[in-house]
């Protein structure tokens, strides 16, 4: 068998390594190999998306890998389209930003934007998922387009799952701290749906007097690559309050404050009791405090998809 095929870009090359391994561990070239052998730098979405479906259903890697091979190019495809399908939302978001002088660089969470300009940051992404259904529909994975428009969750959790099987989790670091901060983040990490791709919670903590004061929250996303490179979003989720009370041994307190005025975290919902045998006052962020560095960087080829 020769090397995986040369290329420019970096998440193609990702995969192709990937694809050399699984090829190399069978017993008999599979029968997408010599396809897929002559990918290079001027293969065509639509040679990429032949190559990359004959993989998924031939069952050479996992059902999520090949599940994000298709989804992936259909991506890159539908990135091809977006400067004319979405120039209406993109001119209404700037004219937005204009009329509040507003800049690229203003999230959703800042402080005292309008909710006209949420509502104008919301638009392009509804744009973009619509637009990438129909390149779906197009290309007949009407599954793919039908679980995007009635799931976006278990979408993006499936394209996510297949991503790491080629590039990997993507995270660089993790936060120090004792076992039960741990045990408490993936407590509540696992009460958060998520909206769309999401890095890590970020922690933060103070202990005085045997009160642990904990504030747990979703960290900033930064995009690479495509129309939005360098742009940092907050990734927005929901929060099964149930099933956080149900984390707690003991639970005295349980509120939601909506906007945060006077408490330097902004929005958040409080829990105070007890967790593990310590005294918590846990406060779960809607937005991450300022300055936080991204805890993830995702693939902007179509809809903040992670990357390398």
């Amino acid at each position: 068998m020769t090397a995986a095929p040369e290329d420019d870009h970096p998440l193609h090359a990702g995969i192709n390594a990937k694809l050399a391994e699984v090829a190399a561990a069978l017993p008999t070239p599979p029968p997408w190999y010599e396809a897929w052998a002559r990918l290079g730098p001027g293969a065509t979405g639509g040679e990429r998306l032949a190559v990359y479906r004959a993989v998924r259903d031939a069952g050479s890697v996992p059902e999520e890998a090949g599940f994000f091979l298709v989804a992936w190019v259909l991506d890159v495809l539908t990135d091809e389209r977006a400067e004319a399908g979405l120039r209406e939302t993109d001119e209404r978001l700037e004219a937005v930003r204009q009329q509040y002088g507003l800049g690229e660089d203003d999230a959703a969470g800042s402080e005292g934007v309008p909710d006209e300009y949420r509502e104008a940051l919301r638009q392009p992404q509804g744009a973009w998922d619509a637009l990438y259904a129909a390149t779906l529909e197009e290309h007949g994975e009407h599954g793919m387009a039908r679980l995007l428009r009635e799931d976006g969750g278990e979408f993006d959790a499936k394209y996510e799952a297949g991503r790491q099987f080629f590039h990997g989790t993507g995270d660089d670091e993790e936060v120090e701290d004792e076992g039960w901060l741990s045990a408490l983040r993936e407590a509540v990490g696992g009460c958060v749906g998520a909206d769309s791709p999401m890095g890590p919670l970020g922690l933060r903590y103070r202990e005085e007097e045997g009160l642990w004061e904990v504030w747990l929250y979703p960290t900033p996303v930064e995009l690479v690559g495509g129309r939005h490179d360098g742009e940092v979003v907050v990734p927005g989720f929901s929060l099964d309050l149930e099933q956080l009370r149900a984390c707690f041994e003991t639970v005295v307190a349980l509120h939601w404050d909506a906007l945060g005025l006077n408490c330097p975290g902004g929005p958040h919902v409080a829990v105070e009791g007890i967790f593990l045998g310590r005294e918590v006052c846990l406060q779960v962020l809607a937005y991450p405090p300022k300055g936080e560095e991204p805890g993830l960087r995702l693939d902007a080829a179509r809809r903040h998809r992670p990357g390398e």
